[in-house]
């Protein structure tokens, strides 16, 4: 087999230097330092083996560009920056090879077997490119755009990088050129998102907004967000909605179980169900368009609408998370019984939801969250009654969780805090559970979604109204402290503090969020 791929190699250099017509047996064992005879031991034919070459430059193309682009298709930011990489790189786009694929070409329209191997080559690629722009529209939003025709250009910008490849001497091929030129198409379509080849490790020489993007893509876009409670959808046509990052999901109660959909007409993108809370009759309308869809979400005219578009919807310790349909699964949702025992218990009657605008990034807010203390529910002379929160750092499963005792003896009640990458902190009390989420809006500017479930097995005077409003007044401080850091910002873009003592969970925190940047 050694001396079979050592005849490839040397056809694809004889193709390289002669072309397909004056490519012949001689020259290819001359250049392989094989005898004739090696050839007719491996290969019927001087087609054969012509052949043979071809089919191993699709195979290569499909492992060193195909596969490792296909595995990013969930991520569209990566797996296009990824592809371009490919695409321009030495392993894959020499001048050799490129030369070879380009003489194949001119004569796929004389033998069958050259048009069948090119053309399935192409065909697959120009099926994934298709893929990620269709993927990269609805990451960002941009659903006035043409995924054929974008498609279509980012493949002709590309052939035209291998073209110049071509009838260049590998030496004189700027690679970073073209990869700079590449990505400028991709930025062009798909502002924000594709910062130009070069930017420093890290993201820290992007302008703020473009940063953003950055971050929006990486940590939230394949993030899973809480949604509510399961206690909340009860009854055929309960419905919850809630806005993140990167969707706009509805969760309503069928007659079997809870479907979580993109609260989004598939006729243009406005919502479907503005409040938060409610029930639905019988159907979800869209009085735009005057169209209505069944709690599963086709609709009830089948030739009037597409269906609503499915989310992926998960359950831990009662709390409803939702994510994109092609994202991985929630792993490793809670720690602990405490939050499953204490969800059988909640009075989802009393369930409250509030949001706040806060003029902070947030990342700043996520600091800001993890610094402060766990509230307390009993003051005892003005002093904190309860054990030094004990923290437990996962930066596998990107959770860190906190543990403490309020009161001491018998009589002391265990509390659980526990911060989810890349937004979520929520907090097990003896009266209730409560849950901050922070939705990044802008470079900048982020909104802190509040969840309150009290429990019902709460005592009478244990204190509930005044523990609810010292959290309301921990919060209030947060608020306060994070617009007020980010104002001392000298950009709205994030610059941690190193210097001093730097608190476990934010360390833990800045280092998952490297990881995700890097």
């Amino acid at each position: 087999m050694r001396q079979r791929q050592r005849l490839i190699d040397a056809c694809i250099s004889a193709l390289h230097i002669y072309g397909p017509s004056r490519t012949t047996v001689a020259r290819v064992v001359a250049i392989a330092k094989l005898s004739p005879g090696i050839v007719r031991f491996y290969f019927k034919s001087k087609g054969a083996m012509l052949v043979a070459s071809l089919r191993f430059l699709a195979t290569e193309f499909e492992q060193l560009v195909l596969e490792p682009v296909g595995s990013l298709r969930h991520s569209p930011v990566q797996a296009l920056t990824r592809l371009v990489e490919l695409y321009v790189d030495a392993s894959v786009a020499s001048t050799r090879k490129v030369s070879v694929w380009y003489a194949f070409w001119g004569e796929a329209t004389a033998r069958q077997e050259y048009q069948d191997i090119c053309g399935q080559k192409d065909d697959r690629f120009a099926d994934m490119v298709l893929e990620l722009i269709e993927r990269m529209i609805e990451h960002s939003g941009q659903t006035q755009l043409d995924a054929d025709a974008i498609s279509l250009g980012l493949i002709g910008v590309l052939e035209m990088m291998w073209q110049g490849f071509a009838f260049q001497a590998e030496e004189d091929i700027d690679r970073e050129a073209a990869r700079r030129r590449s990505m400028a198409y991709l930025s062009s379509i798909f502002p924000g998102y594709f910062p130009a080849h070069g930017v420093p490790a890290g993201l820290d020489g992007l302008p703020p907004e473009r940063r953003f993007a950055e971050e929006r893509a990486r940590c939230f876009a394949p993030a899973w967000q809480l949604a509510g409670h399961t206690q909340e959808l009860q009854a055929r046509g309960d419905y919850l909605t809630i806005e993140s990052a990167t969707n706009r999901a509805l969760l309503v109660r069928d007659a079997t179980r809870t479907r979580a959909f993109v609260n989004s007409c598939p006729n243009q993108p406005h919502a479907l169900v503005m409040s938060r809370r409610g029930q639905l009759a019988a159907t979800i309308g869209c009085p735009l368009h005057r169209l209505n869809f069944a709690l599963d979400g086709t609709p009830t005219d089948s030739a009037a609408s597409a269906p609503l578009q499915p989310l992926e919807l998960a359950v831990a310790a009662g709390l409803l998370f939702v994510t994109r349909a092609d994202a991985a699964p929630l792993a490793q949702p809670l720690p602990g019984g405490e939050f499953a025992e204490a969800s059988h218990a909640i009075d989802a009657a009393a369930a409250e939801f509030v949001e706040h605008e806060v003029p902070a990034d947030w990342k700043i807010a996520i600091e800001q969250l993890l610094l402060h203390r766990m509230p307390e529910h009993a003051v005892q002379g003005g002093v904190q009654d309860f054990t030094a929160p004990e923290l437990h750092v996962d930066l596998a499963a990107q959770m860190l969780s906190w543990r403490a005792v309020a009161g001491s003896g018998a009589h002391g009640a265990a509390w659980r805090r526990v911060y989810r990458w890349p937004n979520i902190l929520l907090e097990w009390r003896p009266d209730g559970i409560s849950a901050i989420q922070v939705v990044p809006l802008a470079a900048g500017h982020s909104r802190w979604q509040c969840l309150e479930y009290a429990s019902r097995d709460a005592a009478p005077d244990g204190g509930g109204q005044g523990a609810r409003a010292r959290r309301a007044e921990a919060l209030r401080l947060d608020i306060d402290l994070a617009s007020s850091t980010q104002r001392g910002m000298a950009s709205p873009g994030y610059r941690a503090n190193h210097h001093g003592n730097v608190p476990a969970g934010i360390a833990a925190f800045r280092e998952m969020l490297a990881v995700q940047l890097r």
